[in-house]
């Protein structure tokens, strides 16, 4: 049994005449006579009931009929998604980021980008980024991972940008004016954090290793982490562009932590070795540029 037998029983049984279906399928009207005969044949049973003129299902073709429409339709998709997939301007990247601070730019740089590829649709696996980039990447469940670090020898890793994380403090703050503040500071300390496991946080591991802050709260929006600073409930640690505005205006203060500061870079991580659609490249390399020509952002990389 091929593919022609499930579109002929899907056209004999919408039109349900065998002369109207063999006009559809182009073919003669004995050829599709041969297909009808080749199918019954291997079902060992009959599909139609001829009644006259017309061809009505029997209760097996009924059965036979909800098969082909079911394979018939995946073999539909399946091509689609091939032709997409070969299609230079057209497809899907998946993309996660580790970066939590990076949905306040990523939105206007996937404007920017679907502007000039308009047929690909851009993927936001947020379960990725909440747990091993590295292992998504090798699974080929993403295309684009945005990490920190470099270190694993299966990816290819584009620099994007550095940022350097702060201390933001009220400007009444103890700490405020300060040249930096040493991570046992931050011992007893009300700590206002993003809304996520404290494992998952490295500014949290790292400063509370060997101690603990007084109180933790935990926020899902910056803007009201930044609210929380302000009105003297704790201290949050963010990259100093997310708070500029903020310490322009006078309403916050940033202290560096340690005297070599907190410096981070961020890359575009894709898997060595995987064909990726000429798109997925060009993705990467827009968003470098895109970066670097970012003002007030981050620190160049």
């Amino acid at each position: 049994m091929e593919i022609r037998h499930l579109q002929m029983v899907k056209e004999v049984a919408s039109s349900g005449n065998l002369t109207r279906a063999a006009e559809q399928l182009f073919l003669t009207q004995s050829a599709l006579s041969h297909q009808l005969r080749e199918i019954e044949g291997y079902f060992n049973t009959q599909l139609f009931i001829r009644d006259k003129k017309q061809m009505r299902l029997s209760q097996a073709g009924m059965i036979v009929l909800q098969a082909a429409e079911k394979i018939l339709q995946e073999v539909a998709d399946t091509r689609a998604k091939v032709r997409t997939l070969i299609d230079n301007e057209a497809g899907e990247i998946r993309l996660c980021t580790q970066c939590y601070t990076s949905y306040h730019w990523l939105a206007g740089f996937l404007r920017e980008f679907q502007m000039i590829y308009p047929k690909v649709d851009i993927k936001i696996e947020l379960e990725a980024a909440t747990k091993d980039a590295d292992k998504h990447l090798i699974t080929n469940t993403i295309d684009v991972a945005i990490t920190e670090g470099n270190s694993n020898p299966k990816f290819l890793y584009t620099p994007l940008f550095q940022d350097e994380f702060v201390a933001i403090v009220a400007p009444d703050h103890p700490w405020s004016g300060r040249g930096w503040v040493e991570l046992a500071d931050f011992a007893g300390q009300n700590y206002v954090m993003y809304n996520i496991p404290d494992e998952e946080s490295e500014n949290f591991m790292m400063i509370f290793k060997n101690c603990r802050p007084a109180k933790v709260y935990k926020i899902t929006l910056t803007e009201a982490i930044l609210e929380m600073v302000k009105a003297g409930m704790g201290v949050a640690v963010m990259p100093t562009w997310v708070v500029r505005p903020y310490v322009q205006s006078g309403q916050l203060t940033t202290v560096p932590i340690t005297e070599e500061r907190i410096l981070r870079t961020w890359y575009a991580a894709t898997l060595k070795g995987k064909q990726q659609p000429p798109f997925t490249g060009a993705f990467v390399k827009q968003l470098a540029c895109y970066m670097k020509e970012l003002d007030n952002y981050a620190c160049a990389v």
